[in-house]
């Protein structure tokens, strides 16, 4: 039995060793897509890891290779991901041995959306935790928002949300997607929000910016907004669910990243540039058809501002009802597991760090929590 890095070669076992011990079907089974996301550059090797038994695969540990801001330095980590061990092998500890393999080449460790029934381990071997993103939902649409609630609300109170929403929002004009904007750009607007600001993120330099979005093999992203004023970066999500046509199709606007360019906005203040950028990304989004939006994050200090224009925190338990916009969309589900968030920092002395939620900055599409579950998507879908 051997722990050996991921290369090429094994792609094509890797897939049949996953269907058989983690989804019979899954859109990371595209090569094209598996390459992109476990490389920052293409040519480079990855810093996943194979357990073989008389060259057989048994064991698999994705890992997403990644830099992180820690406290002003720049240290190497990994975003874990797709960690599988061969079912007659589970309970052995060839999980763990994956893990460690990990940590001796990383000073950083982390996931979003691990299995609850390993956060007792993770947190046995020294991880930090925290049990969800803040979440943040609004309507854009009365009638069909309340298609995307598994609990009843009375369609008066959608109504109200939704008016409260357009007041603010009314006097913005309509922001179109900034194509322009360059990745050394959106690494200056980084450094000057976020770092000293916070004392955990992972490192946005320009390589990061074009190979998570601009580059994606999997969604297409927009951005808006501009170095100056701040930006966001958005996508339009599609519900997937082919046996219910009042749902199947429905647009929602899923804002990815918000960077103000002011860093006082961390600290409570409320910039009238930036709520200009969400409040014309909203009427765009409507203009689009979108009848819904979220915002993932894993701080708190933007909500203030997210409450400004028309936001409503979703709790844990996706109470209260009003507030219980549905989970996932492809495929579409009204209740699965919030996305969670463990983390390992260790200084050069071996140290575990700590720190505050609060003082981190993470977003859905930090990890894995951002990719297709349902791919090919349909055809009509294409130009979105």
């Amino acid at each position: 039995m051997k722990i050996i890095p991921y290369e090429d070669s094994f792609f094509d076992p890797l897939v049949q060793f996953l269907k058989k011990n983690w989804a019979v079907q899954h859109a990371i089974y595209d090569k094209s897509l598996f390459n992109w996301q476990y490389r920052i550059e293409e040519e480079e090797a990855t810093d996943s890891f194979l357990v073989l038994k008389e060259e057989k695969i048994i064991g698999f540990l994705g890992n997403i290779p990644s830099f992180y801001d820690v406290d002003g330095t720049v240290q190497k980590g990994a975003g874990l991901t797709m960690w599988v061990i061969d079912e007659e092998y589970r309970n052995s500890g060839l999980g763990i041995l994956l893990l460690k393999e990990t940590e001796k080449k990383k000073q950083v460790t982390f996931t979003l959306g691990c299995n609850l029934n390993v956060v007792p381990m993770y947190k046995r071997m020294g991880y930090s935790y925290s049990e969800n993103l803040n979440r943040y939902v609004l309507p854009l649409n009365p009638n069909k928002y309340k298609l995307l609630l598994q609990e009843q609300v009375k369609t008066e109170e959608i109504d109200q949300w939704v008016n409260e929403i357009l007041e603010n929002i009314s006097a913005e004009k309509i922001q179109t997607p900034n194509s322009e904007i360059r990745a050394d750009d959106l690494e200056a607007l980084y450094k000057r929000s976020i770092i000293g600001e916070f004392r955990f993120s992972q490192h946005r330099n320009a390589s990061f910016w074009d190979w998570r979005y601009k580059n994606s093999n999997g969604y297409k992203y927009l951005y808006f907004g501009n170095e100056l004023q701040g930006v966001a970066v958005i996508r339009v999500d599609r519900a997937y669910s082919p046996n219910d046509p009042e749902i199947h199709g429905t647009k929602i606007l899923r804002i990815i990243e918000l960077i103000p360019a002011n860093k006082e906005v961390w600290s409570g203040f409320i910039d009238p540039d930036f709520i200009k950028i969400i409040g014309g990304i909203l009427n765009w989004a409507r203009d689009m058809g979108c009848v819904a939006a979220d915002f993932q994050i894993s701080t708190n200090r933007l909500e203030h501002l997210l409450l400004k224009v028309g936001f409503r925190k979703q709790n844990y338990d996706y109470t209260p009802a009003l507030n219980g916009l549905a989970g996932l969309f492809q495929p579409f589900r009204y209740k699965v597991n919030p996305i969670n968030f463990t983390w390992k920092v260790r200084n050069e002395l071996g140290e575990t760090l700590n720190f505050d939620i609060n003082d981190t900055y993470f977003v859905k599409s930090d990890c894995d929590m951002d990719r297709p579950n349902i791919w090919p998507l349909p055809s009509e879908w294409s130009e979105e």
